[in-house]
This record gives C-alpha cells, structure tokens and sequence, in this order.
C-alpha cells in the first residue's frame, strides 16, 4: 500500500465479505457500522417477509437514511433555536469585556 495511513480490512455484511482499503484510524466506525448493520439485518429478517437479501438490504438501507434525514433536521432545529442564544451570551460578553 502507498499509503501508511491506510489498512486493507474485511468487513462481513450479511455473511458477504468486503474487503476496503480505509484510514486506519477508521478501522473502528467500519467494525462497528459491520455490527450495526448485521444486527439490522437479523432484526429485519424476523420482521418482515423479503424474497432475497438484496431486498433485507435495501429496506435496511432506507431505514438508515430516514434516521439520518430525521437527526439532521433535528440538528438544524437545535442550530436555530440555539443561534439566537449565543448571539446574547456573545452581547452579553461584550458588555462586560474589560480593555
């Protein structure tokens, strides 16, 4: 590898191996999103009727971005509600700053 920083890992996903090239400093979000996503996939699996994988996958899938959609809405929420606040904390702050 040219790289240094980066490891050549396998990642099992729905018993399918993958092998990535990642920062080594990653190697931890991958091994973690791998338990994720496997334990996504037995608890789809018990729930819902698929005719193959690919369609386990792809429910897990749009399952993940929906809660992605939903947190950065919320994120958003909380930058708006929280901005004016810090605008008066900054006037605040100002008002008292000594020279």
């Amino acid at each position: 590898m040219e790289d240094d920083n980066r490891i050549k890992i396998t990642v099992t996903v729905a018993q399918r191996p993958l092998t990535i090239v990642i920062k080594k400093e990653w190697e931890h979000y991958f091994r973690e999103a791998e338990k994720v996503i496997n334990d996504s996939f037995l608890d789809f699996a018990k729930k819902w009727k698929y005719k193959d994988q690919q369609d386990l996958m792809s429910m897990i899938l749009v399952d993940f971005v929906v809660r992605w959609l939903e947190d950065e809405q919320r994120l958003q929420e909380y930058e708006e509600e929280i901005e004016p606040m810090m605008e008066s904390l900054k006037a605040l702050t100002d008002k008292f700053q000594v020279d």
